[in-house]
């Protein structure tokens, strides 16, 4: 909960048994809902991230700035910030595009912060208080910690389509690239993010074939070179954010599959049809899936997709007569939950060999 008193223009916030009072720089009420919605949003972000950086923040007051620059400087920009010991918290990515990165950190660090910008010999930066910062963003921009607090009250937050996991996923992965096996434990420890966290984005990771199964000992092999990473995380990333802009605007929320290239039954320019796993002979299903919600991995050999837990799902029979309709949440729970994947090898291997008898129809 918040507490807002208007005289002295100060916003109480209490989280998690922190309690902090910030100044805002103008009393309006729009001002103060603003601040309240960012506080509340990083927190929750951060929380989701497994960090606590802006909590540390907060405990020290809230004065706080607010530093942009190039996103390419953001690796530099860490490490001068471990180097002169200022505490920073990374924002997510609020629409002020892809080519800019934003840091929290106090203003009694601002002589430590100048000290860094001249190691970083740029000339392209903007440093803010957070009231200006506040003041100069939309409702657009802040639009993302919406997406965080109203998924916190529902309780069905989707890490697959968490901005805070995509931008785990890059850091992870560009960390890995460099070296040929890496474990939760190193990368916990060089990019100072919990164990979870890491478990979390190197299980995605090896989804879209960056790093293989990990070992008995933990460590994950790495198999990809940094030139091809760049170009699957990218696209990984749009159709991340593709599936969040459908999920907000619909109220929905998605479920990632993957999908076996000999899965695919037919497919033209916009859609490809596969079949439902665990359908076979007479009774096989299929599903038309838009190709803007596909993304090829391993070499082409599996397709990572999402499917809509609300939507109602038609399936088709081989000759593209629908049979019957399912809810994405029971067609994922049946056929694509990786809980069920043992039982549904073998009974697809079962399948497999019963087909093998009929003639003509050898799948």
């Amino acid at each position: 909960m918040s507490e807002i008193a208007d005289a002295v223009q100060i916003i109480r916030v209490s989280f998690e048994g922190l309690e902090i009072a910030m100044k805002v720089g103008s009393g309006s009420i729009q001002s103060m809902q603003k601040a309240v919605k960012f506080l509340y949003g990083m927190l929750e972000f951060e929380k989701q991230m497994g960090r606590t950086t802006m909590k540390k923040l907060l405990m020290r007051g809230g004065d706080l700035q607010v530093l942009q620059f190039d996103k390419k400087d953001l690796k530099q920009v860490e490490r001068f910030a471990r180097k002169y010991g200022i505490l920073y918290s990374v924002l997510p990515e609020m629409g002020n595009g892809k080519n800019r990165a934003e840091v929290l950190f106090h203003s009694e660090a601002v002589p430590r912060v100048n000290l860094l910008l001249q190691k970083l010999k740029s000339d392209s930066y903007q440093m803010r208080s957070m009231d200006k910062f506040l003041e100069d963003a939309d409702d657009k921009e802040l639009a993302v910690f919406d997406r965080f607090l109203k998924e916190q009250k529902k309780g069905n937050l989707d890490v697959h389509a968490d901005a805070s996991l995509d931008n785990l996923l890059e850091k992870v992965g560009r960390y890995a690239v460099g070296k040929n096996s890496v474990s939760v434990d190193e990368i916990g420890s060089q990019l100072s993010v919990d164990g979870d966290s890491v478990k979390k984005a190197l299980s995605q990771l090896q989804k879209i074939g960056v790093v293989e199964q990990p070992d008995g000992g933990g460590q994950y092999k790495v198999m990809m070179d940094r030139e091809t990473f760049e170009g699957r995380i990218r696209r990984f990333r749009e159709l991340s954010e593709r599936m969040k802009v459908i999920a907000a605007s619909k109220n929905t929320n998605f479920a990632d599959i993957t999908i076996a290239r000999k899965m695919i039954a037919e497919e033209n320019d916009h859609a490809v049809k596969t079949r439902v796993p665990g359908t076979w002979g007479r009774d096989a299903r299929f599903i038309w899936l838009n190709k803007e919600d596909v993304m090829e991995i391993y070499g082409g050999k599996t397709l990572l997709c999402y499917l809509d837990r609300e939507k109602q799902y038609k399936l088709y029979s081989e000759d593209n007569r629908v049979m019957e309709t399912m809810k994405g949440d029971a067609l994922f729970a049946g056929h694509y939950d990786p809980v069920s994947k043992g039982v549904r090898e073998q009974y697809e291997k079962t399948a497999q060999k019963i087909m093998r008898t009929v003639p003509g129809k050898s799948r």
